[in-house]
C-alpha cells in the first residue's frame, strides 16, 4: 500500500488503511487501522437524526441540505447550519 503522500494523481482505494483513534474502543481512543471504506461509511452512511436524542454513536456525521449533524456522545446529536459565503 502506498503512503497517503504518494497519491498525487490517483484516488486511494477503499481497502487502503488509515490509522486513527477509535473513541468507542476499549480502552477509549485506542489506535486502530481503518479502511478508507470504513471512514467513508462513518461520514456518509448515516441517516439525518430527527431529534437531538436520536440513536447514534460518538463520531457519526450526517448531512442534509441545511445542516451538518455530529454525534458527540451515545444518542447525543448536535448540528450546525450550512450556508453560503
Amino acid at each position: 500500500m502506498p503512503k497517503i503522500s504518494t497519491y498525487t494523481t490517483s484516488t486511494p482505494a477503499l481497502d487502503d488503511k488509515l490509522i486513527g483513534s477509535d473513541a468507542n474502543a476499549t480502552p477509549v481512543n485506542s489506535t486502530k487501522n481503518f479502511t478508507l471504506g470504513d471512514t467513508l461509511t462513518l461520514f456518509n452512511g448515516n441517516a439525518v437524526p430527527a431529534s437531538a436524542t436520536d440513536a447514534g454513536v460518538k463520531g457519526q456525521i450526517a448531512v442534509d441540505a441545511t445542516h451538518l449533524y455530529i454525534c458527540t456522545a451515545t444518542n447525543v446529536w448536535k448540528r450546525v447550519v450550512i450556508s453560503t459565503f
